[in-house]
């Protein structure tokens, strides 16, 4: 009889081992940039399969999916009663779900221009400058991703009926950069460059324009921000 009392105990010592274990992982959290989507969850732990339908859908209208960066157009499945639906393993940080689209039966200018990184190697978005991308703090996949040092990249970039300029924001390492009121026009080109100030020594980056002569229209020594983790 105490044997079988001995065990029942580390039996039950075993189950709450494994409920306390299990219910202490850590969860991350599974963002939205976009009305449409639908989780059971909003938090998942890394290792979690993760499901999400998006069901706002238009006969008119070209979608595309991006989980952060990563395109995940061709990664989706779809049927009549829940639209599009995405399947992924929840990795072990934070995660957000984008969502861009266009009317296909709109016509969307758009301008060509050239980002050359002089400076070190960053995440760049250039975004229209309308009133929402102004109050939102997401700005969606980036226009250019991990750019290396010292190289180019042609761009085309769609315009907004609603903006005349445009806000460019760089994260490079633990640095941020923004500057808005940015005028774009077909041709022109964009720096993200690196120089040090003769008075203090220090080096600073800046943001400068060219149109499509090769002059300078445009120079922002004032873009940093703040640095990620700084109290």
């Amino acid at each position: 009889m105490k044997q079988r009392n001995k065990l029942f105990l580390i039996l039950i010592g075993v189950i709450l081992m494994i409920s306390l274990f299990s219910c202490g992982k850590q969860k991350y959290k599974l963002n939205f940039n976009s009305d449409g989507f639908e989780s059971k969850k909003l938090e998942y732990a890394a290792g979690d399969k993760v499901t999400v339908f998006f069901n706002m859908i238009a006969s008119d209208t070209n979608y595309s999916f991006y989980l952060d960066d990563e395109n995940i157009n061709m990664a989706n499945d779809y049927d009549g009663k829940h639209g599009y639906i995405f399947t992924f393993i929840m990795p072990d940080h934070d995660v957000t779900l984008f969502m861009e689209s266009n009317n296909t039966m709109v016509y969307i200018p758009r301008i060509n221009v050239v980002f050359t990184n002089e400076a070190e190697e960053a995440d760049i978005w250039i975004i229209p400058q309308t009133e929402d991308n102004m109050k939102t703090g997401i700005w969606g996949k980036a226009t250019i991703a991990k750019l290396p040092v010292n190289e180019k990249r042609e761009l085309v970039l769609d315009k907004a009926w609603d903006a005349e300029h445009w806000i460019i924001n760089i994260i490079a390492g633990d640095q941020y950069y923004s500057a808005l009121d940015i005028v774009l026009e077909e041709g022109y080109s964009i720096i993200f460059g690196s120089e040090t100030e003769e008075s203090s020594g220090v080096q600073i980056k800046f943001i400068e324009i060219l149109d499509c002569n090769g002059d300078s229209v445009y120079k922002n020594k004032d873009v940093f921000i703040g640095a990620f983790g700084a109290e």
